[in-house]
């Protein structure tokens, strides 16, 4: 089966680098002077890695993570997919559940008041990274920036994310090429509600002291 390149470089209503002048703009500068199309994904990759990781709602628009300048990973994922589809980059959405990463929570859970209701989530989460084509499917991970990781590397915590398998050792996939569907079904599942805005501020409080921590010397 022929390979349909144009499906993965489709705008939507939350990959929108169709109406952000932004979006592609910024990503034309970030890849000005790359040579390939590898280098030019390095580049995008890069920048919205180190874009602080945060918890947000699931269904937020490409445009305005870049507004914000943080996300947490379906609003960095579909950030770096809008980017490259804007530069004419095939990417697509890779969605699938991983097992709590016990360190990094477990140092979130110390803090008081509304960060206590971290506790409600579970030891599974949804998780949502891309893939990118450049002649082969290839996976970008763009979730969590470089401060965070060793603040949890120092924590002896470990950076593999822990995929859920079925009973014969099996992760699941999804690969979308638009995944605005999901992310609103997930927003509309969201554990809190009337008080996330608050619950959130808090508990990002302590993933910016992890990165306080990982910038350590």
């Amino acid at each position: 089966m022929a390979f349909n390149r144009g499906k993965y470089l489709v705008p939507s209503e939350l990959c929108d680098f169709d109406g952000s002048i932004a979006i592609r703009r910024r990503a034309l500068e970030l890849t000005a002077n790359c040579r390939s199309r590898k280098e030019k994904l390095q580049k995008v990759f890069d920048f919205v890695k180190e874009l602080p990781y945060g918890l947000d709602d699931w269904d937020l628009k490409a445009s305005e993570t870049l507004r914000k300048g943080w996300g947490m990973c379906s609003g960095k994922t579909n950030l770096l997919v809008a980017m490259l589809r804007s530069i004419g980059i095939p990417a697509r959405y890779r969605l699938y559940r991983i097992k709590a990463e016990a360190v990094l929570w477990n140092q979130v859970g110390k803090l008081e008041g509304k960060a206590q209701r971290l506790k409600e989530l579970g030891e599974e989460r949804d998780h949502v990274d891309c893939e990118v084509w450049l002649g082969r499917w290839m996976d970008c991970d763009p979730g969590r920036d470089t401060a965070m990781e060793r603040g949890i590397l120092k924590l002896g915590g470990a950076l593999e994310r822990r995929k859920i398998t079925d009973s014969r050792g099996k992760v699941h996939y999804l690969r979308p090429a638009v995944f605005d569907q999901w992310a609103r079904a997930r927003q509309a599942r969201r554990k809190f509600r009337s008080d996330r805005t608050e619950v959130f501020a808090e508990i990002n409080k302590g993933f910016r002291e992890l990165r306080k921590l990982g910038l350590q010397g």
